[in-house]
């Protein structure tokens, strides 16, 4: 390679590298956190619900909703779980629910 081309494209390769390999380790966090989710198993009790409402600064006219379960597990846990409407309105407190391995979501078990 000519040392012109080297002194031009050098930088060049090192910056796609440099990113190159801080998306793939990103990526590489994001898909562990996702698979320990899945694998994780437990059983417990709805111990509170919450509901936050935040308005957005960009729209003022916005409003964006927050629900969220905790869960008191069998082993004394606490999870504290982000859920959609339908599933916070599906759920009240004293009712069971179990998180199956491989699952994405608890089921009420009844």
């Amino acid at each position: 390679m000519q040392p012109e081309k080297a002194f031009v494209f050098g930088p060049i390769i090192i910056f796609f590298l440099f990113f190159g390999s801080l998306i793939i380790g990103f990526l590489f966090l994001v898909f562990k956190v996702i698979r320990s989710g899945l694998k994780s198993a437990w059983k417990g009790v709805v111990i509170d619900k919450t509901y936050n409402e935040r308005r957005d600064s960009d729209h003022h006219n916005k409003v964006n909703q927050f629900y969220c379960i905790v869960f008191k597990t069998d082993n004394g846990q606490t999870r504290k779980i982000a859920v959609t409407k339908q599933m916070y309105d599906s759920y009240n407190i004293g009712d069971r629910a179990e998180k199956k391995s491989g699952a994405r979501w608890m089921e009420k078990v009844v």
